[in-house]
């Protein structure tokens, strides 16, 4: 199995569990149903659309968390992958306020 490259430059072994997490999230965020069938098969192809990125057995949570938004938008969740989106933008600033 390969290993995530945080942000911090930590690196952590590989959870889908995270991915389905997230994208259940941003559903509820919408208040949008889901069933959790779909959120698995989301992740699963969140990891299919990130695989060529993967190098040495390593990808970058961001080439992940890019993934999560493209299967998101090209599955029909474009509000769902605006609110990860939005979700993202926040987190960033305030990463950046904690520095």
């Amino acid at each position: 199995m390969f290993k995530v490259k945080k942000r911090d430059g930590k690196i952590v072994d590989f959870d889908i569990a995270k991915i389905s997490d997230a994208i259940k999230l941003a559903f509820e965020a919408c208040d949008k149903n889901f069933v959790p069938q779909v959120i698995d098969f989301l992740a699963l192809k969140v990891t299919a659309n990130f695989e060529p990125k993967i190098k040495n057995n390593l990808i970058a949570v961001e080439d992940i968390q890019d993934s999560v938004e493209a299967v998101l938008s090209r599955g029909g969740y474009e509000t769902v992958a605006q609110a990860y989106i939005l979700y993202r933008k926040q987190r960033e600033k305030i990463r950046n306020m904690e520095f």
